[in-house]
């Protein structure tokens, strides 16, 4: 037995003959963007629960779509790595990696995610204001349900059609920068400055969590960032700091 038979095998869920008429909609749903019929419904079912809508199978365990995000998420990483492999034979090892992140950025993923219109597709019940990053979620998430469905070859053709074709253009990704904190951060090491990040918790009246980031250049505060995880408030924070450093860098980048 091959090693993907055997993994479907262990994957599959027990296929119901007749669908319900959400499961209906759904099947149409998917069957319109995927550009096939998906087998099991289940499992598309799954990539669209977040976990505060607190779904429970008939066994008590918690079904929610973050496995299948962790799937898709590996599959995407490898199908874009061939990709950028094959499109830049010339290139080392640094650039390839930039590269794979520019293409799998969360910014890009939200923006497929809200073309799709996924977000319209999520398990009733669950928190409203779940953020931005709902869109690119659901893309990692429906990607490795489409893997657990149909394997590899299905996987890599919707990454190829939705994502490969209508939004990559290498010349214009090599432009744009991924991550400020990342970049202001190497300018650092290479000019042996000392970039520091103080980010905590805001206090505010109302129920949304908020952090802030303070950027200190050599223990001088240059930027301040606001948002709704430490990670987008110190690349917030960063992306004013590049703004605030970016005639000393661009002597060093260019």
């Amino acid at each position: 037995m091959l090693f993907w038979e055997k993994i479907k095998g262990r994957f599959s869920k027990d296929v119901k003959p007749n669908h319900s008429a959400d499961e209906d909609e759904l099947m149409v749903f998917l069957s319109h963007i995927l550009g096939f019929t998906p087998s099991n419904i289940e499992i598309y079912k799954e990539a669209f629960v977040h976990r505060s809508a607190q779904v429970k199978d008939e066994n008590g365990k918690d079904v929610n779509f973050e496995r299948l995000e962790f799937l898709g998420d590996a599959v995407l990483g490898l199908i874009i790595a061939v990709f950028i492999y094959e499109q830049a034979p010339d290139k080392q090892e640094g650039y390839l990696t930039k590269m794979r992140s520019k293409m799998v950025s969360r910014s890009q993923l939200n923006e497929i995610g809200k073309e799709l219109k996924l977000a319209k597709r999520l398990h009733p019940g669950g928190n409203p204001n779940l953020g931005e990053d709902i869109n690119g979620d659901l893309v990692e998430a429906l990607i490795g349900a489409i893997y657990l469905d149909k394997g590899f070859d299905f996987s890599a053709n919707f990454i190829f059609k939705r994502i490969i074709d209508n939004h990559i253009d290498i010349q214009k990704l090599e432009k744009t920068i991924s991550s400020y904190k990342s970049l202001i951060l190497e300018w650092a090491q290479k000019t042996k400055n000392k970039i520091t990040f103080n980010t905590f918790e805001e206090d505010n009246a109302e129920d949304l969590i908020v952090f802030v980031s303070v950027v200190r250049l050599n223990e001088k505060v240059v930027a301040k960032g606001r948002g709704t995880s430490k990670k987008k408030a110190e690349e917030n924070a960063s992306k004013r700091a590049y703004y605030f450093l970016q005639k000393k860098m661009e002597n060093l980048f260019q």
